[in-house]
């Protein structure tokens, strides 16, 4: 907002009839509301830099030595591994980065610490029970995706510890405390496990293993040390107590539950339909035309909480200015990166080794897919965090379903290029759908933001 004046301010959308002794605050208001977005930005996007540059060098070290089998085998185990861990956190990981944010602006900071205890029990107890279902289906696993009973083994000893460091990472997100947040990242994760399968020569699942533990334990802590201190016996109002918080919970966590099958249906049919290889194939491409969203995920993890407040106190002008900032960022970043992709996808694939290159035209589907989810900013963060969770459930449930559909019928006729087609094509259709519900339900409208920014740097 540097150099803008008073009436440029005023003519704002959202700011007209503004007082005119009011401007200079506004103006003031609206460059914290950037630089505070920029600056929390950039850390996490040093982490998701660090994170990327690290799956690219586990799926190279894999790749490279043991080939695309092993790579697919470990990619199937993270996705079991992911969604049991998602379904142990009851959806309550959404909660606490909402309600937690929320305890901050609304006087009742004292709550945070009984709210984090009681989520952390359920979740512990929940994760522990689907921990004991992976044990006990073990031999099925086996025969439906692959792996040996040690891959198995480990995926269920990893998910109360996959559990509660979600749960732990989005209550530091939630409290605002963005370097800690930054620190238990999974690019951080990652980063441990490729140093420990290069220090120690450990194999890609017990490194993994390893670096889990070990981010989860610092998350917890992190966790404790940043909540205040207050009674056990406080006083909880009916918006927070345990019923509010699993009702909250329960949308959340379906529509996290079918973005996530939406999100690793091609990954498990493919393992279900072709071979070990050709999933590890096709992870690569996936993990490289991810790069093109690499910007907005570090955008979405500092936006979610600050829609959350801004929705809180009634501010719908600081929402329109944050969803105008983290959609300009994506596409500065996300345009560029796709050209780059779309560009020679084979030439990227085969610094992996030259099997991979079969996955060219399967990268090519899904970079365009993710171009647009980039486009489309953060449509389904903002119906979550500004109680319109039930619509952005039933989006996903549409795109879940029409996802498994496509997969089903494209994989066994048309192989991992089926897998990328129909992944992309449902990517398109919810983010869409998602940015059209937020202009009806919010009244802000990623196409007015879209063109601004493409007349902006026109002129």
């Amino acid at each position: 907002m540097k150099g803008s004046s008073r009436k440029d301010v005023r003519c704002q959308p959202g700011f007209e009839g503004l007082p005119e002794g009011h401007a200079v605050k506004v103006r003031f208001y609206l460059w914290a509301v950037k630089s505070k977005l920029l600056g929390s930005s950039g850390l996490m996007l040093a982490v998701k830099l660090l994170g990327a540059a690290s799956a690219y060098a586990l799926a190279w070290l894999v790749g490279r030595g043991q080939g695309p089998e092993a790579y697919g085998q470990f990619e199937l185990g993270l996705t079991v591994l992911t969604m049991a861990a998602m379904f142990s956190r009851l959806g309550l990981d959404a909660v606490m980065v909402k309600w937690l944010a929320a305890t901050q602006v609304d006087g009742h900071v004292g709550l945070q610490r009984t709210l984090a205890r009681r989520a952390s029990t359920w979740v512990l107890v929940a994760s522990m029970l689907l921990a004991g279902w992976v044990w006990w289906g073990k031999i099925w696993l086996q025969e439906g995706l692959g792996g040996d009973d040690g891959l198995w083994t480990m995926v269920a000893w990893g998910v109360p510890a996959m559990a509660l460091w979600g749960l732990a990472s989005e209550m530091l997100r939630g409290l605002g405390r963005m370097a800690a947040y930054a620190s238990v990242q999974q690019g951080v994760l990652t980063a441990v496990a490729v140093a420990l399968m290069l220090s120690l020569g450990l194999d890609v699942v017990s490194a993994f293993g390893v670096a889990l533990l070990a981010v989860g334990v610092a998350a917890v802590v992190q966790v404790a040390r940043s909540l205040p201190t207050g009674s056990k016996t406080v006083e909880v109002p009916a918006s927070y107590r345990g019923s509010a918080m699993l009702s909250t919970g329960w949308p959340m966590l379906l529509g996290s539950a079918l973005f996530l099958v939406m999100s690793w249906t091609d990954t498990l049919l493919l393992g279900h339909f072709l071979d070990e290889a050709e999933v590890g194939v096709y992870r690569v491409a996936f993990r490289l035309a991810a790069v093109i969203t690499l910007v907005q995920a570090a955008v979405n993890s500092y936006a979610a909480p600050w829609f959350a407040e801004r929705h809180a106190v009634g501010d719908d002008s600081g929402l329109r200015q944050a969803l105008a900032q983290t959609t300009g960022l994506n596409v500065a970043f996300s345009v560029p990166a796709f050209v780059a992709l779309a560009v020679a996808p084979a030439w990227w694939l085969a610094w992996f080794g030259p099997v991979f290159e079969s996955g060219a035209m399967c990268m090519l589907c899904l970079a365009m897919g993710q171009l647009v989810n980039a486009l489309c900013g953060p449509v389904m963060y903002l119906l979550n965090m500004t109680g319109h969770e039930r619509v952005a459930q039933r989006i996903v449930w549409v795109a879940a379903l029409l996802n498994l559909a496509l997969n089903v019928w494209a994989i066994p006729r048309f192989g991992i290029l089926g897998a990328a087609a129909s992944t992309a094509a449902t990517m398109v259709l919810w983010n869409v759908v998602a940015a059209v519900a937020v202009h009806r339900r919010l009244g802000l409208s990623v196409w007015t933001v879209l063109r601004n920014f493409a007349q902006r740097n026109k002129a």
